[in-house]
């Protein structure tokens, strides 16, 4: 589409089919909120959809990949699309991106890169006409019917406000407006839902009836910035995913260059070993062949000897006299006793030589198991983030670079002391220390989330023990017999450990949802589930559920992700952080709500600790900031307030007679500790 800049940079992803990532054309609506072209839509549909010709018929939606199913899988298959309603403000915002900005040149002259000047916009196809243009489209036969308006006379120039209308109907009866809330199911419905799905339902009210109690705007905002927070961290998984990939081309650079060394390093020692077996080779070649050389000579001396004697008694034996033979017989003869000892030397010294090559014994071995150098090995080892939690729209508003805020002209209460690393060896990441318990013993319980870890260590901050488990833990609790729990949310399991000199694990209970918060009311457990159902469980010692906390107007109050939890000293008084809501919740045992804590300076509540005095002191994950709460809900102080390093609070815990604190950070190797100040 001709657009102009600014158009494009307002409307750019909206108006973009995930699919062919062009404009949009005809866009579909699916029940999961994506859009795409209609005939895009048709031909994944086509491709993708399972138990064809079955009620259960469906296919995963391209881009969140949940199951969607046919609204009617009766229908001709090149029509399953058709099925699908448009999205109409989509639909509005084509119309509005394409009527109101910049100069217009015609789409298919563009195509053979030429600009001419538009003067038709086609609604249906979403195209700048030039004159010739749309005398050629007026004539297909496929495009007679589409609305081709006159870019001069024809259109509003002023932005126009996209029809809504299409909003308010059922997406499974497009033809019914939805009329109706279920509370039980946290549904919208029509008529025809409600009669079907819903009649068995106990609280289903009108949606005018929610209309007035529902904050619309404060929803809105919540939505907003929590929607923008998971494309942060999107983006922060993205960019781990590009780190990664850069990470293992240079893992592979690394490995070719190891490779290449080894095979030089095996080329330099297989050389050396065969120019000291080759020069063995020569000496003894040598030494062998100059002992047969030798023995030879003399053989050769030996038969000029016997040639010259024999020469000598032929003619001595025709022209010599009878003395003369007397005389050469008489030396021949000894010459003959010379030669028979010579010869019996000779048989003695001489061997038959044969050179040969005996091999290492280990040679052999080798060389067949030697069937490789090594071995390619691909380590995924689970990538540690904190969890994606729901954030409020006003922990994103502007902030001074120093962190300047009203809280931070109040008198500082807490005055740090010391610190120390939990950081062992063999971690594999930096530490995220979710939660920290400290027993009577001066033991000091330290839960890891990034190493899936729990560390323990004495009263000098010396590690005791260690264990790891297969998963991450988020929070942990002492119960009456001195035993721990601790929680794996994304395993929805509470592991139960015995602190001895060797720390050991005794049991588990598996959770209907994921557990984060936990704490020991009597024999109750208190489980808060995050974002999953925004929900307490309170569940026996044995994991039987007891009964399920969440207020029925948790919604408009925005008591949304319930994520910690501690009890008093009394046992009387259960508070909750809510982290959407940026709320501190204060429930009596028979939960019943006493009163609820927020400030504007307390973003994203997390940890929990009681003092002395039994004044709530609570963490500000998203604030980097601590509170001193009052027992009836005020605020009393800030102990600690956001920090140049804006390192983030993640846990607070007293020990020492309720006089010193410890204070966790996210990803931070080490444990700040505090002392109370007058």
């Amino acid at each position: 589409m001709a657009t102009s800049s600014s158009t494009e940079g307002r409307f750019a992803q909206v108006l973009q089919c995930p699919i062919c990532l062009e404009s949009l054309r005809r866009p579909k609506v699916l029940p999961c909120g994506h859009t795409y072209c209609n005939s895009c839509l048709q031909s994944h549909i086509s491709s993708k959809v399972i138990n064809r010709g079955t009620p259960q018929a469906c296919f995963p939606c391209p881009v969140c990949r949940a199951d969607t199913t046919l609204p009617d899988n009766t229908a001709s298959v090149d029509q399953w699309a058709e099925l699908f309603p448009v999205n109409s403000i989509v639909s509005s915002l084509l119309d509005v991106s394409v009527e109101t900005f910049g100069e217009k040149f015609c789409d298919i002259c563009r195509k053979w890169n030429r600009e001419t000047s538009a003067k038709s916009f086609c609604k249906d196809c979403k195209r700048f006409l030039c004159t010739l243009c749309k005398e050629h489209h007026n004539e297909t036969l496929s495009c007679i019917s589409h609305d081709v308006v006159d870019l001069s006379t024809d259109y509003d120039t002023s932005i126009r406000i996209p029809s809504l209308s299409t909003i308010e109907k059922c997406l499974k009866h497009l033809n019914k407006n939805i009329e109706f809330y279920c509370i039980d199911h946290n549904l919208l419905c029509c008529n025809t839902c409600g009669f079907l799905e819903h009649r068995k339902c106990e609280k289903v009210i009108p949606i005018d009836d929610m209309v007035k109690t529902f904050d619309s705007k404060a929803k809105s905002k919540y939505l907003e910035t929590n929607i923008r927070n998971i494309g942060d961290h999107i983006k922060e998984i993205t960019g781990k995913i590009k780190e990664n990939a850069d990470n293992i081309q240079n893992d592979k650079s690394a490995i070719l260059q190891q490779i290449r060394s080894l095979r030089a390093e095996l080329n330099v020692k297989l050389q050396k070993l065969e120019d000291e077996l080759i020069a063995s080779l020569e000496g003894n070649h040598k030494t062998e062949d100059l002992t047969l050389h030798n023995q030879e000579a003399r053989a050769q001396s030996l038969i000029s000897g016997i040639g010259s004697d024999l020469t000598q008694l032929d003619l001595v034996m025709t022209h010599g006299s009878e003395v003369q033979k007397v005389i050469i017989l008489h030396s021949m003869e000894e010459n003959l006793n010379r030669y028979f000892k010579a010869i019996s030397e000779y048989q003695e010294e001489l061997k038959d030589i044969k050179i040969g090559l005996e091999c290492n014994k280990n040679l052999p071995d080798l060389i067949n198991n030697l069937n490789e150098f090594g071995q390619i090995t691909v380590a995924r080892l689970q990538t540690k983030f904190p969890p994606c939690s729901p954030v409020t729209a006003s922990q994103r508003e502007e902030e001074t670079v120093d962190g300047s805020s009203m809280n931070q002209l109040m008198d500082r209460k807490a005055m740090k002391v010391s610190e120390f690393s939990v950081k062992l060896p063999d971690d594999s990441s930096s530490c995220y220390i979710s939660d920290v318990l400290s027993l009577e013993t001066a033991k000091h319980i330290f839960v890891d989330w990034n190493n899936e870890k729990i560390k323990v260590y004495g009263e000098n901050f010396q590690l005791l023990q260690s264990m790891k488990l297969q998963g991450s833990p988020w929070n942990g609790s002492i119960l009456p017999d001195n035993s721990m729990a601790v929680t794996l949310p994304f395993r929805k399991t509470i592991l139960f450990f015995r602190i001895d000199d060797k720390m050991h694990s005794v049991r588990e209970i598996k959770t209907r949802l994921q557990c984060w918060g936990i704490a020991v009311m009597k024999d109750q457990l208190v489980i808060t589930t995050g974002c999953d159902e925004d929900s307490i469980l309170i569940l026996d010692t044995n994991g039987s559920e007891i009964r399920t906390v969440r207020p029925h107007n948790y919604l408009s109050e925005n008591m949304l992700y319930p994520y910690n939890v501690k009890i008093n000293r009394d046992k009387t008084i259960i508070y909750i952080s809510y982290y959407s809501g940026n709320k501190l919740v204060a429930y009596n045992t028979s939960w019943n709500v006493l009163f609820t804590y927020t400030d504007q300076d307390m973003n994203g509540p997390e940890g929990i600790d009681t003092d002395r005095e039994g004044n709530i002191v609570l963490c500000g994950y998203s604030s980097y900031n601590v509170q001193q709460i009052s027992t009836d809900g005020k605020l009393i102080k800030v102990l600690i307030t956001k920090k140049e390093d804006m390192k983030v609070p993640v846990t607070i815990q007293f020990y020492r007679d309720m006089d010193r604190f410890f204070v966790t950070y996210r990803d931070c190797d080490v444990v700040e500790v505090y002392d109370m100040c007058d």
